[in-house]
């Protein structure tokens, strides 16, 4: 799971590192990728982009070079911080049938409790993989969700697809939040060809979790959830998933190759997982890893993409899945994250250089683009500290608003014209704006 329990965002171009090396001898750790197959996006509103070849090629690049500049030039002169407010128009999240479940987790989800064994998580008397396959097939399904995006040239549309697990015969799948993130519409098949449209119960962000629940008219198989802090280095598991997207009910297996493997994701947040050597490529995202009893101990979220590379495969334990799970299907989101209702970026020396200085900025640090909650911080503000400590990253904002909880009163100090000021704010639980419109 991600170890960072606030809410609040970081625009840093589009994902980029904006920290400047201490040393140019510094290495990069290695970053993992979420694995989920996306399809052709599909334009509207916008001429189609030039075939691939030389001419057209370098014709491609010299227009986005161009564009980038202009987009700069236009930072500039358009007011400090203004093209980072655009930043803000996020993707919705995936529908939902309009109304909270608020199902009794311990009625619909079946886990077993632990049994410790130097043998792992599924004892010493253990069925054949072929048994464990022919038990669980059935509860893992191929989940397509279509995104719209829209941009200043047009928009697109485009289909991502992955793995995900039936949890209850009722109906509720769990799968990984980055296969529906910012879905308009999603749809679930089951092994028997069925194919359902799915609404989202709940989705969470940092332990990339989400749970969706279709109305099925057919009796559905659904697993029971097995106890990941069991597992032992070395023992046989199985995973089932929808591999590249298009081969529903693909059975590959390994070993555990640690019980707690804390990674560092493409995008820069950090996830405690499972890894395993078993074999798993794009579209096993949300998909099943199992014990030798048939018990679900992990879903599938990432691995080490890499030429050379292989063998490094990773899983949300299920142990820590399940806390999240019993969230989304009672309130429709995890209870208990800070919401800082911040908006913040990074602006380094280089960026300064470039065009901020233009503005009067001079120095360096984490500024302001909004603030929800505390209302005195406005566009901006620089952040000095937070209850005394100094903060000059962003991972160190983030790091002190970590070490307390909701409803816990912090101190920010800012600068503003050169002034620095304090503001007292009280920490707020994050509540997706889809779960607020339904309880206003």
């Amino acid at each position: 799971m991600n170890d960072s329990n606030s809410h609040f965002h970081d625009f840093d171009n589009n994902g980029a590192d904006n920290g400047e090396s201490s040393s140019s001898q510094q290495t990069e750790p290695p970053r993992y990728e979420y694995i989920f197959s996306s399809a052709e996006t599909h334009n509207f509103g916008q001429a189609p982009a030039p075939k691939k070849g030389g001419s057209n090629k370098f014709l491609f690049t010299a227009v986005a070079i161009a564009l980038c500049a202009l987009i700069s030039f236009g930072a500039a002169f358009g007011g400090v911080l203004y093209a980072n407010m655009i930043l803000k128009n996020r993707s919705e999240t995936a529908p939902d049938d309009g109304s909270l479940l608020n199902d009794d987790p311990s009625s619909v989800l079946d886990k077993s409790e632990s049994e410790q064994s130097v043998y792992g998580s599924a004892g010493e008397d253990v069925l054949a993989i072929s048994q464990v396959a022919n038990k669980v097939e059935d509860a893992i399904v191929v989940i397509k969700a279509t995104v719209y995006t829209t941009g200043i040239f047009g928009g697109s549309t485009g289909e991502s697809a992955g793995s995900g697990v039936i949890v209850s015969d009722s109906g509720y799948i769990l799968t990984c939040n980055h296969v529906v993130d910012g879905a308009k519409s999603i749809q679930v098949t089951l092994t028997s060809g069925t194919t359902y449209d799915a609404a989202l119960v709940g989705s969470d962000e940092y332990s990339d979790l989400a749970v969706l629940k279709i109305s099925p008219k057919e009796t559905l198989v659904s697993v029971r959830q097995g106890c990941s802090a069991d597992l032992v280095v070395g023992e046989y598991v199985v995973a089932i998933g929808n591999p590249l997207g298009t081969l529903n009910g693909t059975v590959t297996s390994g070993i555990i190759s640690s019980t707690e493997r804390t990674i560092t994701m493409s995008d820069g947040s950090e996830m405690t997982l499972i890894q395993t050597d078993t074999a798993i490529n794009s579209g096993n995202s949300g998909g099943g890893l199992f014990n030798l009893q048939g018990e679900l101990i992990g879903i599938v979220n990432a691995k080490y993409a890499s030429s050379g590379v292989e063998g490094l495969a990773f899983a949300i334990p299920i142990d820590s899945a399940y806390e999240v799970q019993e969230d989304l299907i009672q309130y429709g989101y995890v209870r208990g994250i800070v919401d800082t209702g911040l908006e913040v970026r990074l602006i380094t020396q280089s960026e300064i250089n470039l065009y901020y200085a233009f503005h009067g900025i001079d120095t360096p640090g984490i500024y302001v683009i909004d603030s929800e909650h505390a209302t005195e911080l406005k566009n901006g503000d620089r952040i000095v500290s937070v209850n005394g400590v100094k903060v000059e990253t962003v991972e160190a904002l983030e790091a002190e608003f970590d070490k307390h909880e909701v409803g816990d009163t912090v101190t920010i100090v800012a600068e503003r014209d050169g002034e620095e000021f304090s503001v007292s704010m009280v920490l707020e639980e994050y509540v997706p704006d889809r779960v607020k419109n339904k309880l206003s």
